[in-house]
């Protein structure tokens, strides 16, 4: 009986319980990982494929005629005429526009009559020379060798001016330089400085005046007439009062700050003090008016007399043309403080132009010098040559000198064809950039002349995708006035080995142009935004796969993991051609339907 009750109170305990929930713990946790281990793992995959693999890259840029060109003058001067409008068609040769050539029709007519006497002087040659004639040839020498005696004596004299004013600008430079230190800065300076001196000694007396008939400091000053003051109007007299306090304090502030400056005071300093002192003329201006209207509203009345209240009258006037005076002298000095700090680049200019203009003036005298000792020499041979009988050194001689004039002619039409603008080729006109009358540069173009059936486009391609491109290549092109439905046809015509750099890229300019697209709906116009797409590489029947399956191993080598009887193995693999949206050319290892791990979920 005791043994049967030890035994039941044995399975009833609590431990004997803990022990059968421990070992069903034990048993799920191992089947859990018995399970785990014979699970197999899951791929996401791609499979390999086969088609035509495209390399292509894009850019935007805009439409230009091929043959668009800038024409300008060779001279300058004030346009003239206008022969032909905007979107006028012009044939090569054709005059457009040209400048105010009196000047140049001048010497093409003296050329012209040149020629004409040389022609005549041929004739008298082959028909035999005459007294008259051998006259003439001594006429023509001595004004000849007078011609040359002008030129030589203007020539040295255009010299020593452009020598002179070349001189001055040099000594304005080296005065200038240095900058905020430069001689001719302190020296606006310096004199500033001694004006804002002078403008404290007026300020002072303009305030002290207005005080000695106010009576506002001065108490005593005005005790015989102060009943008197404004008379007529005594809001003058309030109005009067309240400017003197104004420029008290305005002239207080400048004799502060007024004082301490010198010649060695920093130019900060110097500048404030111009400030103040500008500010307390400004009050003491105001002072003085109200002084005035004040003094028109009092009447000679009591002590104050006529010629009393006149002698006030014209001391306020007097002060008042000095404040003026010294106020317009104030904003000068100070204009003048800013002018020589800018000076260096100002008198650089005049410098580089001044030795520009002595060059020139040196080449210009010695070419019309050269000139006319030669027609001084040609008339001395002539003259020479007509005391001879005519021979046929004579003849080749007057014949010589014919054509020289002839030539001379054809110069003198070529200098004068500088103030035109022909065109050089046939072609419409698309733009005139000046009026008649107006002074025209010869550094800035005035006529835009285009080709409307020959247009190009000019884009800029980044050095990444610059190896892509060869001339030659064709390329797509989509205008946006015409929408992407309607493409036209490009080729690569020339690429820049020069790079350009926007925005810290390096990018090279590539040039397309359009074929012969030409339709008559379809009308292209200079400045259009273009769409360039160029097939840089194609090929077909390609195996590609997604650049993101392919994974870089040892020594460089790439591989892919693929999928087989359901477990990932590597494969290496070689590629070839990099073709858009991502993809790469397979060329060895995968065949076509392969799959290719892009992950793997475990």
């Amino acid at each position: 009986m005791s043994e049967e009750k030890n035994m039941k109170k044995w399975y009833k305990r609590k431990w004997f319980y803990f022990l059968i929930i421990a070992f069903l713990l034990i048993a799920f946790v191992v089947y859990s990982k018995s399970q785990s281990a014979n699970k197999l793992p899951v791929f996401e995959t791609v499979k390999v494929e086969k088609g035509t693999l495209s390399q292509t890259v894009d850019a935007t840029g805009n439409v230009s005629s091929a043959n668009e060109l800038d024409l300008r003058f060779e001279m300058t001067g004030k346009l003239s005429k206008i022969y032909k409008k905007v979107n006028d068609v012009v044939k090569a040769g054709g005059v457009i526009a040209e400048l105010d050539l009196g000047e140049q029709n001048a010497r093409v007519s003296q050329a012209s009559a040149s020629a004409q006497r040389a022609k005549a002087n041929l004739d008298k040659v082959l028909t035999g020379e005459t007294n008259d004639y051998i006259t003439g040839i001594k006429a023509r020498y001595d004004q000849a060798k007078a011609t040359l005696d002008q030129i030589t004596a203007n020539s040295a004299d255009a010299v020593a001016n452009a020598e002179a004013v070349l001189k001055t600008a040099e000594n304005n430079l080296k005065l200038s330089e240095g900058g905020e230190n430069s001689q001719i800065v302190e020296t606006a300076y310096k004199n500033l400085v001694a004006t804002i001196q002078s403008v404290q000694n007026s300020v002072s007396i303009a305030v002290t005046e207005s005080d000695n008939i106010l009576g506002i400091d001065n108490v005593l000053a005005n005790d015989d007439f102060e009943d008197v003051l404004s008379a007529l109007d005594s809001s003058k007299l309030n109005n009067a009062q309240n400017k003197y306090s104004l420029a008290k304090a305005a002239k207080t502030d400048l004799d502060l700050l007024a004082s301490s400056i010198g010649l060695s005071s920093t130019h900060s300093d110097i500048e404030k003090a111009g400030g103040l002192a500008e500010k307390a003329l400004i009050a003491n201006k105001d002072l003085l008016f109200a002084m005035s209207s004040m003094l028109d509203a009092t009447v000679p009345i009591g002590d104050l007399t006529q010629t009393s209240l006149s002698t006030k009258k014209s001391t306020i006037s007097s002060t008042r043309v000095d404040i003026n005076v010294k106020y317009t002298t104030l904003i000068n000095q100070i204009q003048a403080v800013s002018d020589a700090k800018s000076s260096y680049s100002t008198y650089s200019i005049a410098y580089n132009k001044a030795q520009e203009n002595y060059k020139n003036a040196k080449l210009r005298a010695d070419a019309d010098i050269a000139s006319a000792q030669a027609s001084l020499a040609q008339a001395d041979s002539q003259y020479n040559e007509a005391k001879n009988p005519a021979r046929d050194e004579d003849i080749s001689s007057a014949r010589a000198q014919y054509n020289e004039a002839l030539a001379s002619l054809s110069q003198a039409v070529a200098a004068r064809n500088k103030g035109r603008i022909i065109a050089p080729l046939d072609g419409t006109i698309g733009k005139i950039d000046a009026k008649v009358g107006e002074f025209v540069s010869a550094n800035n173009p005035v006529v835009k002349l285009v080709n409307p059936n020959f247009f190009e486009i000019k884009v800029d391609i980044p050095e990444t995708d610059i190896i892509k491109i060869t001339v030659g290549d064709e390329a797509d092109i989509t205008l946006d006035a015409y929408g992407d439905d309607k493409k036209f046809v490009g080729k690569v015509s020339q690429i820049e080995i020069g790079e350009t750099v926007i925005q810290d890229v390096v990018y090279y300019k590539v040039t397309v142009s359009m074929e012969d697209n030409a339709e008559d709906e379809f009308n292209i116009l200079n400045g259009m935004t273009s769409n360039v797409l160029f097939y840089t590489e194609s090929k077909e029947n390609a195996l590609f796969i997604p650049q993101r399956t392919i994974k870089t191993g040892e020594n460089g080598k790439k591989y892919v993991r693929l999928v087989k009887n359901g477990q990932a193995e590597d494969v290496y693999i070689e590629t070839g051609l990099r073709g858009d949206n991502g993809l790469v050319e397979v060329l060895s290892g995968l065949n076509e339907g392969d799959e290719v791990v892009t992950r793997e979920n475990i």
